[in-house]
């Protein structure tokens, strides 16, 4: 029997590792080979992510992805927030190389009245340069988890306005993804449209790909209050691929 597909998971913008690696306990009991990164700028002190670009990040991801490709045949990505943004990336650069992709709570259109496409988009570049620091709220429906989360709750202006433009560049590629796709999201996602599920379902060109709704999660759909049936889903999907 050949080696096991293995799998990389990413986590978000401004995210902590503790916020995807719940799933670790899963691809360990089901003897799956994987790499959980640290995205540049990530789990130190938010002054870290101070000129760092998107371009950045997704090389991490590559590096990360090319290590794991030393010991399995291919790879299935699952990324969370930004991550998933890089999974679809990753997979439309990479498509021999990657059996699958989980998205989960994708960041590509957000409700803040700064991002692409909304009302106060156009002034995104003079907020950056009058406020240095952006906060940010942990977006949790389960107030245990919210108390527990240790992503950056203040957030360098420059690093949000590139990773606004990253949500522009990656939604111009979505044509290019053909692997197996899930694209997991809540309906109540405080951070993230839920119509990016669909816009992402539409707009890839997977002939094998499902959108699955939850219902009671907030962003950090990982650690919030259905995260064991997320992680059932990561699984059942991964299975789907091959893992």
């Amino acid at each position: 029997m050949g080696k096991k597909i293995g799998c990389l998971v990413l986590h978000g913008y401004s995210s902590h590792i503790s916020c995807v690696d719940g799933i670790a306990p899963y691809l360990e009991k089901a003897g799956i080979s994987y790499r959980m990164p640290y995205l540049r700028g990530h789990g130190t002190k938010p002054e870290d992510l101070e000129g760092v670009r998107w371009q950045d990040w997704l090389e991490d991801a590559e590096s990360a992805l090319d290590d794991l490709l030393q010991e399995t045949p291919k790879a299935s990505v699952v990324g969370l927030s930004m991550g998933g943004l890089l999974a679809l990336h990753l997979a439309a650069l990479h498509p021999d190389e990657i059996a699958g992709v989980v998205t989960v709570s994708a960041a590509l259109r957000l409700k803040n009245p700064l991002a692409p496409g909304n009302f106060l988009s156009f002034l995104a570049p003079v907020v950056t340069k009058l406020v240095k620091y952006w906060p940010n709220k942990a977006p949790y429906t389960d107030p245990k988890a919210a108390a527990t989360d240790k992503s950056y709750h203040r957030l360098p202006a420059d690093s949000v306005i590139t990773f606004l433009e990253y949500t522009k560049v990656l939604e111009a590629l979505l044509p290019r993804v053909t692997v197996p796709a899930r694209i997991l999201q809540s309906r109540a996602d405080s951070v993230v449209k839920p119509e990016s599920a669909q816009i992402i379902y539409d707009r890839i060109s997977s002939a094998d790909k499902k959108i699955i709704w939850f219902e009671r999660s907030n962003h950090e759909m990982m650690r919030d209050i259905e995260k064991d049936a997320v992680f059932e889903t990561i699984m059942r999907s991964l299975g789907e691929f091959g893992a």
